[in-house]
């Protein structure tokens, strides 16, 4: 029989000073340079890379960790900047949607806490062209992007921007090109809570009206989700309805036609399509929204998509990829989804099971 010897013979470890010395730096020129921090010029960041490289260097993630929390702690007048780029959106909606104002917020809260600041940037400021805009955030020694949610009906989207040098996260499920790292709401997970929920509740031809442009931004989410997880699946499909915006008076006749038990929407402004509303009271419908809020009566049920974690963990992201120094469209593009929570103030169980069954 043969037998072999397994050595595992330690590496050693390449410190910073070894890499520094390579360099033929200082070593809190090095620690900034490797941090992309925009006192360093680029050609001094790209002598670092090469030192590291070529020695094998390997942050400690954990200390690395440990010196982000200190670098948070500490009262920094100067704190490294991060561009939040409003993109195909006014100042006056990015001041005044409820949903943009919240993302803004939680990007803000989040940076503020691992000891970065945000500076906001408009792509439609009058006489603003892409290729300045980017001049602009560069030449303010910026390297990370956060890149606005959109409320126009885009599906898809593009800047002209040389993304090379800069690191970069998309808020929202909208396309990209090039595509880039997202944080996003889980529509699909959203609309089979929903479901779920009604159907514990008693609920048997839950029906549903969902944005025709969010559902295609979202890969069809809501649509797959709603004939995977309805009740009555083979009979579940003159029971979703989406909608383009136009002929909002199709809406309540569909309603009607529908036999349906219970609504779901994707936003309660369709509840105020003609007839719609009223219908809902002369039947009982219940109702439940895949965009809740604590405005909303009562009786409402539905999804709180939790808007200030989606800024919140964009930041993460984007810090992650400024802390190990990665620039560019990345190689395998992720997306971060987050479901939000089911919240249900006062919803009765469904007072017609038998009659459905």
């Amino acid at each position: 029989m043969n037998s072999f010897t397994v050595t595992n013979t330690p590496q050693p470890v390449v410190t910073l000073r070894a890499v520094a010395r390579r360099a033929g730096l200082s070593l809190a020129t090095v620690s900034y340079a490797l941090r992309a921090h925009p006192k360093i010029t680029p050609a001094t960041r790209e002598l670092v890379a090469a030192a590291a490289i070529e020695l094998g260097y390997r942050p400690n993630s954990r200390v690395a960790g440990l010196m982000a929390h200190i670098r948070s702690a500490r009262v920094r007048p100067r704190a490294e900047r991060i561009a939040f780029v409003w993109v195909h959106t006014s100042r006056r909606v990015a001041a005044e949607n409820p949903y943009l104002r919240a993302v803004f917020k939680g990007a803000v809260a989040r940076a503020e806490r691992l000891g970065f600041a945000l500076e906001e940037f408009w792509t439609d400021d009058a006489g603003m062209k892409e290729p300045r805009l980017q001049e602009i955030i560069v030449a303010r020694g910026i390297t990370g992007v956060l890149l606005s949610p959109v409320l126009t009906s885009e599906t898809s989207l593009a800047l002209d921007w040389d993304w090379s040098g800069l690191a970069a996260v998309v808020i929202g499920n909208v396309t990209w090109t090039p595509e880039l790292h997202h944080v996003g709401h889980h529509h699909f997970f959203a609309m089979r809570t929903v479901l779920l929920e009604l159907v514990k509740l008693g609920y048997r031809r839950p029906a549903a009206v969902v944005d025709a442009v969010i559902d295609e931004r979202a890969k069809h989410a809501w649509t797959g989700a709603f004939f995977a997880n309805h009740p009555e699946p083979e009979r579940a499909r003159p029971l979703l309805h989406v909608h383009d915006g136009r002929r909002p008076r199709d809406l309540a006749a569909w309603l009607r036609g529908s036999g349906a038990d219970a609504l779901i929407v994707s936003a309660v402004a369709q509840l105020s399509a003609p007839g719609v509303r009223a219908f809902c009271r002369q039947k009982r419908l219940q109702v439940a929204t895949l965009r809740w809020s604590a405005a909303l009566p009562a009786n409402i049920a539905g999804i709180d998509q939790c808007d200030e974690l989606l800024g919140a963990q964009a930041v993460e992201l984007l810090i992650a990829q400024l802390h190990h120094n990665e620039r560019g469209p990345p190689r395998h593009p992720g997306m971060m989804l987050f479901p939000g929570q089911w919240v249900a103030p006062t919803v009765p169980a469904c007072a017609h099971v038998a009659a459905l069954k």
